[in-house]
């Protein structure tokens, strides 16, 4: 056949298939194995619409071009039929993939059509990908979307796609970098849908999450974020462990010499009920200004000596200490969570020289506490602030025991920390010990940095009672937790330095040079679960044979020489504490069913079992052993029950215990 008869031929057949009609009927036939009837063929090409179009028209104008056949049973492709429906579809596809339009709706709320290049410069710049990597993968992804139906995408679905294909091809770490970092609609829903949850603690609980993800993904090496997730390490506050050091303790008296040398108050005129309100407002207006940049509390040192100076003059001192309890509930307690972010110091910094004196300061901390316990039990959902009080203002006075028979009986007997050497300045409710190299001068004030726990519990299980895999896996968990710190130090550094608010407070009240003073701050090296950790391992309790008790006493020997060397080496501040009572022992870290089948909630944070057998003097003697180790903060807990308070308090007073809580079984 000569090429212009190929060309007339290609013209009329062209011609033929000009009509969308036709090429339906085509594709109609090519999904049949059978003929079809003309009515079934006319139904399925046209639907409810059969008599719309003069259908026998089409089909005898695809006969005469030879691209049908028709017999008694219907209607069958030809040949020629077949391989020219082949080469339309092709067409079409090539067409629909040149035209095609996937939108992509971004996270600014607007719609863009995809483009693969968006896609490079979004690996190169979020994923680290090198070029020539980033462009193959934007074509292999634009490769598979075109043999897709999808019409539309949002960006995180658009990453996940993405996410997908770097799994695909063994890019386990770039995915790793550009894991989308949220909370799942699911989750989103029941907090939404919890009347519990107010608004504020709504948009809180998702930005926390976020902020985690991002910590635990993005900012630590996995194999320190692995330590967490596994429990071997806890870390306090994750949600802001990157963007706030964990405490302050000031001392109440820098903050009113601060407002004084300001002019903002007159101590000279506190006997004004004027000048009083002012310096009460002022004084908490201080703390609001650096609420933002702690995560967890505040310590007052030596608050009781403003609480004095705000009381002891005024013949309003009742409405006085209401509107200071009003303050310190609202800078204690935070909308998001159910914890106090304040700490009060209710020793005297003054020498109390005659019982007259005394008897003057009993009353007033006692109806101060009295006041407060009943502002707080009035509003619902507020904690009350740790209270920490020097015993030897009550210590052999009537008004005094009195006063601590009425705090064990309270529901706030918890919030209550006591001491028998007047240094609870030297403690905040993470129990660490902020001055202790200089107990006889006056405190500073002081940042902790952060205080990380280790899971000795988890220790003991992996050891198998082997005294050196023991004392290895501890070795290794504090090298893990001065790693933790050194990110912690970069992390903070990067945050705050460029701060001019956080400047100006380390400038007004902790005063080292401006690029010092996070190396100054303390690190508190911590632990839980020693009473679990000692019956694992050595088969019976502390508190139970001496065996135990000696292979505690090593244990905690072991990580305070490890702490010490690595200060030695370094000229740093890392100090060995308690763990403090708090809800991530019983929410995140609670121990499997025991042998009757209970669930123990938490571990116990005391160092001597709570429900020992032991006398209180050997109880004593064996917390006084473990003081002398963890000389960051401890605190000896016992019960009361029916003990006559005086000679329980003698008996105390005469071991020279530190720090106590008194409690009720």
């Amino acid at each position: 056949m000569s090429s212009d008869k190929n060309q007339d031929v290609l013209e009329k057949q062209l011609k033929t298939l000009g009509q969308k009609i036709r090429i339906d009927i085509l594709k109609k036939l090519s999904l049949s194995s059978n003929p079809l009837p003309y009515s079934s063929l006319q139904k399925e090409v046209l639907g409810s619409n059969p008599n719309a179009i003069n259908f026998s028209f089409h089909l005898k104008a695809l006969k005469n071009s030879v691209l049908i056949k028709s017999s008694e049973n219907g209607y069958i492709l030809s040949t020629i039929g077949k391989q020219i429906l082949k080469n339309i579809v092709s067409i079409e596809q090539i067409l629909n993939e040149k035209n095609k339009k996937i939108m992509i709706r971004t996270s600014k709320y607007s719609k863009e059509p995809f483009d693969s290049s968006k896609i490079e410069k979004y690996l190169i710049k979020e994923g680290q990908v090198e070029t020539h990597l980033a462009k193959q993968i934007a074509k292999e992804v634009e490769e598979r979307l075109s043999k897709t139906n999808i019409e539309y995408l949002t960006t995180p679905l658009m990453r996940e796609y993405i996410n997908g294909i770097l799994l695909e091809n063994g890019h386990e770490e770039i995915r790793h970098r550009l894991t989308r970092l949220g909370t799942p609609p699911y989750e989103v829903s029941r907090y939404f849908d919890n009347n519990r949850i107010n608004p504020e603690q709504l948009l809180f609980k998702l930005g926390s999450e976020i902020s985690e993800q991002f910590l635990l993904l993005n900012l630590l090496p996995k194999n320190l974020a692995d330590m967490y997730l596994s429990g071997e390490l806890v870390l306090l506050n994750l949600n802001y462990w990157s963007l706030r050091p964990l405490s302050l303790y000031i001392d109440s008296n820098s903050i009113v010499s601060y407002l004084s040398k300001r002019k903002l108050v007159d101590i000279n005129k506190l006997d004004n009920s004027i000048e009083l309100i002012k310096l009460c407002s002022n004084f908490f207006g201080v703390l609001g200004k650096i609420e933002p940049f702690i995560s967890e509390d505040i310590l007052l040192g030596n608050f009781s000596d403003f609480l004095f100076k705000s009381i002891s003059s005024n013949e309003n001192s009742k409405a006085l200490i209401s509107f200071l309890n009003s303050e310190i509930i609202n800078h204690s307690n935070r909308i998001y969570d159910q914890k106090p972010h304040l700490s009060l110091d209710i020793s005297s910094s003054e020498v109390l020289e005659d019982s007259n004196s005394l008897n003057l300061q009993i009353p007033s901390i006692s109806y101060f506490l009295d006041r407060l316990f009943n502002q707080i039990d009035q509003t619902n959902g507020f904690t009350c602030p740790l209270i920490a009080i020097d015993y030897p203002l009550m210590l052999n006075n009537k008004r005094g025991y009195e006063f601590l028979r009425e705090i064990i009986k309270s529901p706030h007997s918890n919030d209550i920390i006591f001491s028998l050497n007047n240094n609870l300045n030297l403690l905040n409710s993470t129990l660490i010990n902020v001055n202790k190299n200089n107990i006889n001068e006056e405190p500073k004030n002081k940042i902790i940095l952060d205080k990380i726990l280790v899971n000795l519990h988890k220790i003991a299980d992996n050891s198998k009672q082997n005294d050196s895999l023991f004392f290895e896996n501890v070795q290794e968990k504090l090298n893990s937790v001065f790693k933790l710190f050194a990110h912690k130090k970069n992390l903070i550094n990067r945050k705050l330095s460029t701060s001019k608010e956080w400047n100006r407070i380390i400038s007004d009240f902790i005063k080292p040079e401006s690029d010092s003073w996070i190396d100054d701050s303390l690190k508190s090296v911590s632990f839980f679960g020693l009473n679990e950790a000692i019956k694992k391992h050595c088969g019976i309790e502390i508190d139970r044979i001496e065996n135990s008790e000696s292979f505690a006493y090593n244990l905690l020997m072991f990580m305070k020489d490890i702490i010490n060397e690595f200060n030695q080496d370094t000229n740093e501040n890392y100090i060995l504490t308690q763990p403090h009572n708090d809800s991530y022992l019983s929410k995140h870290w609670c121990r499997s069913m025991d042998e009757v089948g209970n669930r123990s909630n938490k571990y116990c944070i005391n160092m001597v079992r709570g429900n020992s057998n032991l006398s209180l003097e050997k109880r004593i003697q064996i917390y006084k052993n473990f003081e002398g180790i963890v000389d960051g903060g401890s605190v000896f807990t016992f019960n009361v029950n029916n003990r006559p308070i005086k000679e329980l308090m003698a008996q105390l007073s005469h071991s020279k215990v530190s720090i106590f809580k008194l409690k009720i079984d």
